[in-house]
């Protein structure tokens, strides 16, 4: 089954989310099918949720989901575990069916409520989600009309394909990248993202957080103010290919929790405001292939410090390019915390790029942190940097 959606003309006429939300779940009611979007520029005021067996496909550059304005206010009254509703200081800008998230500075991250008002009453959000933390006054507790543009939770089977996300950037807060992203999956199996293009969001760019075997195919993720692509918490086989993660404002790849078992080939990873790569809490046994990672603020690959038990050990890294890092700092190609071991870098290409200057630059090819075990290097084609191809280094010594 098909339905198409467009400006001026479809099965369903429409210029915002509620249109293409109506078509999501008409679909799912008869057991998925594809939603085709037409050109324009549809307007934003809460997710496009997704459905399981239900493909959305746009028309390429030309479809463009666009996040509304941002509405934000501090909490007048504390909202507790479990509530349905919330109390700003002002209700101004929010409207019924936006999407929210409630947040103070104890409950950033996971512990973040995200959901959407279905009634505002005598100064009060009710939303249609129980609060999932107790979110005070003391604590700076506020409530945001910040939200994925598209989100996909507990689901499988779906996919979203060639169209454009973007954030408008500053005129949103930030939500945090466990709890939203441009484009967000949490529990889904099997789900595609392909050609899509993810901008200007404050927060992640596309983040799938409790996965199994899901592909992230020919996306780009630009100008975000967090991490261009998360994938974490227990990701299971994930596979993100021909990807150009580029001018985000922190790392271009950023592997969260126990990513195990992936692929990640293909891939220009540049430009980024802190790591290219980052690799750390129990992210094992991953493939690296064919990837260029170059001009990033900091290290161009970073093993994040943990204990043994712990640490982003037993990944393998070939036929990869990593150069120009550091543009911000004293940086290396690869900078090895403890406890991880058993890393390959088989058939690299790795040069400084450009002569470092003092203080920033890759000046190695190989830190390692406080004994950290030497990765094992085969016919790997380094250039010769400043610092030497392999430098020991104590916590401490300069930026980590």
């Amino acid at each position: 089954m098909k339905i198409t959606v467009g400006r001026r003309k479809g099965d369903i006429v429409g210029e915002t989310n509620v249109s293409l939300q109506a078509a999501v779940d008409h679909l799912a009611a008869r057991g998925g099918g594809t939603l085709e979007i037409g050109p324009g520029r549809y307007l934003m005021n809460d997710s496009l949720r997704l459905a399981g067996g239900v493909r959305v496909v746009g028309a390429g550059s030309r479809t463009v989901l666009v996040k509304c304005p941002g509405v934000e206010s501090r909490l007048r009254i504390d909202c507790d575990w479990g509530q349905l509703k919330i109390t700003p200081g002002s209700t101004k800008g929010f409207e019924v069916g936006m999407g929210l998230a409630v947040t103070d500075r104890l409950h950033d991250g996971w512990h973040t409520t995200v959901t959407r008002i279905v009634a505002i009453e005598r100064g009060s959000l009710h939303v249609a989600d129980h609060m999932i933390g107790n979110y005070t006054t003391e604590q700076g507790g506020r409530v945001a009309n910040v939200f994925p543009v598209i989100s996909g939770v507990e689901l499988e089977n779906c996919s979203i394909e060639n169209l454009v996300v973007d954030g408008s950037g500053s005129a949103n807060p930030r939500i945090n990248g466990c709890r939203g992203g441009g484009i967000y999956l949490l529990k889904a199996r099997r789900c595609a993202i392909a050609n899509c293009t993810v901008r200007n969001f404050n927060g992640d760019g596309i983040s799938f957080q409790v996965d199994e075997d899901c592909i992230v195919d020919s996306c780009t993720v630009e100008r975000v103010t967090g991490l261009g692509l998360h994938p974490g918490t227990g990701s299971a086989r994930p596979v993100v290919m021909n990807c150009t993660l580029r001018n985000n404002g922190l790392d271009g790849l950023f592997l969260c929790w126990r990513v195990q078992d992936g692929v990640f080939e293909n891939c220009r990873i540049e430009n980024n405001g802190r790591y290219g790569i980052s690799i750390g809490h129990k992210d094992t046994d991953n493939l690296f292939r064919s990837n260029v990672v170059r001009n990033n603020a900091r290290d161009g690959i970073h093993f994040r410090a943990e204990k043994r038990s712990n640490a982003g050990s037993r990944n393998r890294f070939e036929k990869n390019r990593i150069e120009a890092n550091g543009r911000r700092s004293n940086a290396a190609a690869i900078s090895v915390h403890p406890a991880t071991e058993r890393l390959e870098f088989v058939n690299n290409v790795i040069r400084p790029g450009r002569a470092a200057g003092k203080g920033r630059g890759q000046r190695v090819a190989v830190r390692l942190w406080d004994g950290a075990a030497k990765p094992r290097l085969r016919g790997n084609r380094i250039a010769r940097h400043p610092g030497g191809e392999v430098e020991k280094a104590e916590s401490g010594a300069g930026p980590e």
